[in-house]
């Protein structure tokens, strides 16, 4: 089977996309560049690929931003914008020599256009395995640069006060599990609920490697701390789940956000399956942007995250199936009704299934059936998540062609699935332990099937 293009997520109309990587909101649209092989499937001949969006939803796939050169891919970075509107994109230099470095380009348009910087590489630690840069903005002035020792589990940090000279500043880790190396950092200074408070959140991607790399395959994570001198440190020392599903990774947040927002965006794979999911003429797809903010809970900080949802108008309960591009939401009293399961039934026997425990406190999804133990060995099975607050009886479930995003405690977990459900009706049924039936709402997203060919600049301007 061929997997379906998703409607309102990014995906390109051909050739392979993976990580996030420049994202801006400049020129009232949200620009969205990304690991890109602009001559196939397959991932390699890495470049920066480019899209554009007035609303985070609907999505103007254009040129080639940053295109691989002979000796040199380039790997994944970040843009920011300066105050005269100029975009800086602080991009991985891996040369064919082994090395790993970073790079700057400029652009005047809105990033339609580049211009390398002579000066580059404008960091060389001679390292092979120094990646990923992410360019933030310092409170009180400045800049910071993270960026990946990936196998040593090491981020480090670079100041600057022009964007041109960078020094360093120190490092952060190693912690948590070995066997993986650490890619795709981003810091972000989250509000907490309900307070003026803001704080420091380090956002983290990790990759097992190895001949025993765990089969859970890639993930991303977060830590709460504080930044001290150019400098992120953590008094937890533990990295915490961001999404409990098996497709969420390297997600990074836009520069320039309207209101200061933190808005995520990431790649929803898998690095233990992603280069033989069965998709073509494309193959790569990223998360619905979301939100990000702090809930406190005891004594203890928590990721929240609020999707930007896509429009939809309400079926008819009593319809059976429902086109594979729709918001479920399902609502229902815990205390009286137990367990829930929401099932999705697609082709043949693809099936899809959400539980809601509250006794275990638990939510899992699982997904089964021939096409989904066809795609990969480590691809079928049930990933389970903890509730924090199971007497919440609310789930929010996003489908779209392939991909498949449940949220539950209101923002404080969630879980990305790539699914094998295919390209016609799904079947959508709800029970509970009880007598109880969850009231379940299937909204039909009013978003049209993608367009399938690149454009020359972006569509008329709107306001995000």
């Amino acid at each position: 089977m061929s997997l379906p293009r998703p409607r309102f997520h990014l995906a390109p109309a051909r050739n392979w996309m993976n990580d996030p990587n420049g994202l801006v909101f400049t020129g009232d649209r949200w620009h969205a560049f990304f690991q890109f092989n602009p001559e196939g499937n397959d991932w390699g001949n890495m470049s920066w690929g480019h899209a554009s969006s007035p609303d985070l939803l609907h999505w103007d796939e254009h040129p080639v931003a940053l295109r691989h050169r002979p000796g040199e891919q380039i790997y994944s970075g970040s843009i920011v914008a300066g105050d005269d509107g100029t975009l800086s994109a602080f991009y991985t230099s891996a040369y064919d020599r082994g090395i790993q470095a970073q790079s700057r380009a400029t652009s005047v348009d809105d990033g339609f256009s580049w211009t390398m910087d002579a000066a580059n590489p404008v960091i060389d630690r001679g390292s092979a395995d120094f990646r990923d840069p992410k360019v933030v903005r310092v409170p009180g002035g400045g800049w910071l640069m993270l960026a990946v020792e990936a196998v040593e589990r090491r981020v480090v940090f670079y100041a600057s006060d022009d964007l041109s000279t960078w020094r360093e500043t120190g490092s952060f880790g190693p912690l948590g599990p070995e066997g993986v190396v650490w890619e795709c950092p981003d810091l972000v200074r989250l509000p907490v609920e309900g307070t003026t408070e803001r704080v420091w959140v380090l956002l983290l991607s990790t990759n097992p490697v190895g001949d025993d790399a765990d089969p859970a395959g890639s993930a991303m994570h977060y830590v709460v701390g504080d930044l001290v001198d150019g400098v992120f440190h953590s008094p937890d020392g533990d990295l915490r789940p961001l999404d409990h599903g098996r497709d969420c990774y390297a997600g990074v947040t836009f520069d320039s956000a309207p209101g200061g927002s933190a808005m995520m965006l990431a790649w929803m794979g898998n690095w233990r399956y992603a280069r033989v999911v069965p998709s073509s003429p494309w193959r790569g797809a990223m998360s619905l942007p979301r939100t990000l903010g702090l809930r406190r809970i005891g004594d203890a900080l928590h990721l929240v995250q609020g999707p930007v949802l896509p429009p939809s108008d309400e079926l008819d309960a009593s319809a059976p199936r429902i086109a594979p591009h729709a918001v479920i939401d399902v609502r229902w009293d815990p205390a009286a009704a137990g367990t829930v399961r929401l099932r999705l039934h697609g082709d043949d026997d693809a099936t899809v299934e959400v539980v809601h425990d509250p006794a275990a406190r638990t939510l899992s999804v699982s997904r089964t059936g021939r096409a989904a133990d066809a795609l990969h060995p480590d691809f079928a099975g049930m990933r389970s998540a903890p509730l924090a607050d199971p007497a919440t009886g609310a789930l929010t479930v996003v489908i779209d062609g392939p991909l498949l995003e449940v949220f539950a405690d209101d923002g404080l977990t969630v879980l990305s699935h790539l699914v094998t459900l295919g390209a016609g009706p799904v079947s959508v049924s709800a029970s509970a332990a009880t007598s109880v039936v969850p009231a379940v709402r299937v909204g039909a997203v009013r978003i049209g099937a993608p367009a399938g060919t690149a454009q020359e600049g972006p569509a008329a301007p709107a306001a995000a």
